[in-house]
C-alpha cells in the first residue's frame, strides 16, 4: 500500500544537472516523457538531443528571463514568452522521480490570460502513489515566493482525478471551473490556487 504523503524532507527539487541526467535517460528509455506516459517518438527525440550535446540540453531546460521569440497562439496572436524554469523531482532514494516546471510573469503574481497555470508536473509511473508530486509542490512554495509570487495557480482537466488529488494534498483550494479554450482543446478544467503565505520556507533556494 502506498505510504502517506511524504514529508518535505523526503523530496527535493533540483536544477537539471549532469549528475542526475542518467535518471532522466533511464525514464526516457522506457518511453516516458514529462508530457506523456507512453511517447517513444518524443522520448527518442529527447534522447538524441542529450546524446548530441548533454550540456546544451540541460541549458535548454529553463529561460528565467523569458527571452526569445514571441509565442504564436492557435488564433494567430503573438504573445510574449514567459520566464520559466524546470526542476527535477528527486525522491528519498536520491533518484530521479519526475519533472516540475514553473512559469511566471515578471512583476506580478497573476498570469496573462493565455497561460492557464504557473505549474506543470509529472511523476514517472513507477514512483506514483506516494504523494511525490504534492510534496514537490510544497517544496516549490519558497522558491516561488522568492520570485515575488503570492500564489501558484494550477489548472487541470475536470476528470483528472490524480492532478486534483495532488493539488488538494499540497494545500491548494479550488477556485473555479473554466473552459481551457482552443489552445488546449477546449478541455473543461478546474483552476486551483496554492496561497504561498501559508507555506513557511523549507530548504534552500534552488535558482
Amino acid at each position: 500500500m502506498p505510504s502517506a504523503t511524504p514529508s518535505r524532507a523526503s523530496v527535493k527539487l533540483i536544477m537539471p544537472n549532469a549528475g542526475k541526467l542518467p535518471g532522466l535517460i533511464g525514464a526516457l528509455q522506457r518511453g516516458w516523457t514529462p508530457d506523456d506516459d507512453h511517447d517513444p517518438v518524443g522520448a527518442g527525440r529527447m534522447l538524441a538531443a542529450i546524446a548530441r550535446d548533454p550540456a546544451a540540453y540541460i541549458a535548454s531546460l529553463g529561460n528565467p528571463q523569458g527571452g526569445g521569440q514571441a509565442v504564436v497562439l492557435e488564433d494567430g496572436r503573438a504573445v510574449p514568452r514567459l520566464p520559466w524554469l524546470r526542476y527535477w523531482i528527486i525522491d528519498a532514494q536520491n533518484q530521479y522521480a519526475g519533472d516540475l516546471n514553473l512559469r511566471w510573469q515578471h512583476g506580478a503574481s497573476a498570469l496573462p490570460p493565455y497561460c492557464l497555470g504557473h505549474v506543470g508536473y509529472a511523476v514517472v509511473p513507477w514512483k506514483r502513489g506516494a504523494g511525490l508530486a504534492a510534496a514537490a509542490l510544497r517544496e516549490l512554495a519558497p522558491i516561488a515566493r522568492d520570485l515575488g509570487l503570492e500564489w501558484l495557480d494550477i489548472a487541470m482537466a475536470r476528470d483528472n482525478a490524480a492532478s486534483i488529488r495532488t493539488a488538494e494534498n499540497a494545500g491548494a483550494k479550488r477556485v473555479r471551473p473554466f473552459n481551457a479554450g482552443p489552445e488546449y482543446g477546449n478541455v473543461e478544467a478546474w483552476l486551483y490556487r496554492l496561497q504561498l503565505d501559508a507555506h513557511p520556507a523549507c530548504g534552500d533556494k534552488r535558482l
